[in-house]
């Protein structure tokens, strides 16, 4: 039965129920209305009677004379003398017994009025004492019948309306009411819809797809069957929205849900997992294996997309999982998924299967920031300065700050595993506003006791995009009253290949400062000529890899050989990092290099260290007669 029926039947079946109680109700108020104003009447008969009386005749002669002529089909008296509890002759009502009664029952001397029922008959009556006698007047009136018949005799025609009336109303109100309820149910359907489902490809959404790959991973799970979960990244989406407008991109995407469609058939889930993303889920199978779903999917890119007359060649890359071998539940199947096309797009190959060696999201690893992040809102790190030792004066002239972390628990987490946890994490400002303050401030400590030295620090891509970066530097510089040449900020060739224009700008601005600037790790990364020449460089930094083996590789001995000459070419200083020997130092010296780093010199050490030995000795070349009282083995930096 429809809700439109059943909303019509319950209207009308309670549409029924309420005049039928009204007529009732109405029924029953309309006769006792009536028995009152009958009452009335009767008793106001009763008075007109007594007004026509003599006193000065006796009085029941009167009476009896006169009631007969006062009877009509309605109305019959009874003349009672109430000292004889009787009825006396002369009234036409001869039912006077179940009168007499009610009256003796009542016994008062006021006007008294009440009814009685013989068989199937009602009559009513209203009884006057006579003034100055012992006789009551009773008039009695035969009431109508109170059956069936007589009921609607007297709401028929109002009922019939009523009801009439009523089940119009109930019929319409029933169906504008299941109108407004299919509405209701339609919109919530919609909304239902819109919440699961993208509105563009009208595929399922991220949250859905979570949902339906933990359904298929438990039914997968209870018949001992593996799932092929995809991350599809479609790589020229941006371009497109870019170049084209984001109507062709959304064209785009609806004719990449069309070939996903095509391409699985009824075999797997698809979804759109947002942004550029979609998803894909397939049983894993003989024929339907990893490897050949990957294939199927880039195969179905390799046609020409046509969008609004452009001919567009579109590369998607690959992030595959599998239940139950890399993962155990939605949440970290999909974790995996996505660490995997990570690992695909950082190689710059079409896809890649999850592997624990990709996984950087570790919960070791959400620990460590974590504390990283604690460690330097409460300046728990610390700085390690190597010396550089100036050749051609003989002695150290600056040094390079490095950040230090002693982890309360797991000890000296090395540089490299949290200056990259804090690059991906977004600590990497933090970290670098928290090591350019402390490196200033030891710069002008320094000074205050004589030793001017230069203070370098690195600088990673990330704050190449800093816009507050120069004026920073400019406060903190002025703050502790340092000379602008006495901060060198060293900057990797790899992090102004970033964006070169913004890194040039950038360098521009800070060289206006007055700070040094230096290419650090020089040769390693893919700069050319004609853009260094462009940057306003105090110095190059020749990487350690080839300072290291030079003694050994005539190769890399050439390298360094070619690199200072074309500083000094280019009006910069050179300062190369890894010398571990007095031959390597030898070598640089007759080379020209300004400046030597490494630990043949010295090795990091705190700044309290540093102080100690720059006060109780001087440092000079191994080839004097002094000797450098610093470490001389080895050490990773």
């Amino acid at each position: 039965m429809s809700l439109r029926l059943k909303l019509i039947l319950s209207f009308i079946t309670i549409s029924l129920m309420v005049v039928s109680i009204f007529s009732v109700v109405a029924y029953i108020s309309a006769r006792e209305y009536t028995q009152h104003i009958e009452q009335v009447r009767l008793h106001k008969s009763n008075e007109h009677l007594f007004e026509m009386l003599d006193t000065s005749l006796p009085l029941l002669d009167q009476l009896q004379d006169i009631v007969p002529h006062h009877e009509n089909r309605d109305n019959a008296f009874s003349i009672i003398d109430i000292s004889q509890k009787k009825i006396l002759p002369g009234g036409g009502f001869n039912l006077g017994t179940h009168l007499l009664t009610d009256l003796l029952i009542q016994s008062s001397n006021k006007t008294q009025q009440g009814n009685f029922t013989i068989g199937e008959q009602e009559y009513l009556w209203s009884a006057d004492p006579v003034p100055d006698s012992q006789y009551i007047i009773a008039n009695t009136y035969l009431r109508d019948s109170s059956d069936i018949s007589t009921f609607f005799s007297y709401v028929g025609t109002p009922l019939s309306t009523t009801l009439f009336i009523s089940i119009w109303i109930s019929v319409w109100a029933a169906l504008l009411l299941a109108r407004l309820f299919r509405q209701i149910s339609e919109k919530n359907t919609l909304l239902e819809y819109q919440a699961s489902h993208d509105l563009l490809t009208r595929l399922p959404n991220r949250g859905t797809i979570g949902r339906s790959v933990q359904q298929e991973m438990e039914s997968a799970r209870a018949r001992n069957e593996e799932l092929v979960f995809c991350l599809v990244d479609i790589d020229a989406l941006k371009e497109v929205n870019d170049s084209l407008g984001h109507k062709s991109g959304d064209i785009l995407l609806d004719q990449v849900t069309q070939r996903l469609k095509r391409t699985l058939q009824d075999s797997g889930h698809i979804g759109r997992f947002g942004g550029n993303k979609f998803s894909v889920m397939i049983k894993r199978s003989e024929t339907d294996n990893a490897e050949s779903i990957r294939r199927k999917l880039l195969e179905s890119f390799e046609p020409i997309y046509e969008i609004n007359g452009h001919s567009l060649y579109v590369h998607a890359t690959l992030g595959i999982a599998i239940f139950p071998e890399h993962a155990n539940s939605a949440q970290e199947l999909i974790q995996k998924t996505e660490t995997a096309l990570h690992t695909a797009k950082k190689l710059a190959i079409d896809s890649s299967v999850y592997d624990v060696s990709q996984d950087n999201n570790s919960a070791e690893r959400l620990r460590l920031t974590h504390d990283l992040r604690n460690a330097i809102h409460n300046e728990e790190l610390q700085l390690h300065y190597q010396p550089q030792f100036d050749v051609h004066r003989n002695e150290i002239g600056s040094v390079e700050a490095l950040a230090r972390w002693i982890h309360p628990q797991q000890g000296f987490i090395p540089p490299d595993t949290f200056i990259k946890i804090a690059e991906q994490t977004g600590l990497i400002q933090s970290l670098t506003d928290w090591v350019l303050r402390t490196a200033i401030k030891q710069c002008a400590e320094w000074r205050d006791m004589g030793k001017y030295l230069t203070v370098s620090v690195n600088l990673s891509a990330r704050n190449l995009h800093d816009e507050t970066l120069s004026s920073q530097i400019s406060n903190l510089l002025h703050y502790w009253d340092v000379s602008p040449g006495k901060l060198c900020l060293e900057i990797t060739e790899t992090a102004m290949m970033t964006n070169p224009a913004h890194a040039k700008k950038l360098l521009k601005e800070l060289d206006d400062l007055g700070v040094r600037l230096s290419i650090d790790d020089f040769g390693t990364g893919y700069s050319s000529l004609g853009y260094l020449k462009q940057l306003p460089v105090d110095e190059l930094k020749i990487d350690k890899s080839f300072v290291l083996n030079m003694a050994k590789d005539e190769s890399d001995a050439s390298i360094v050989r070619a690199t200072v000459s074309l500083a000094h070419d280019l009006g910069l200083e050179v300062v190369a990092e890894g010398v571990e020997d007095q031959i390597s130092q030898d070598e640089l010296s007759r080379m020209g290099c300004e400046y030597i780093q490494g630990y043949h010199i010295a090795r990091p050490m705190p700044h309290d260290e540093l102080t100690a030995m720059l006060i109780s000795t001087k440092v000079r070349n191994n080839t004097q007669a002094d000797e450098i009282l610093v470490g001389t083995q080895p050490n990773s930096i």
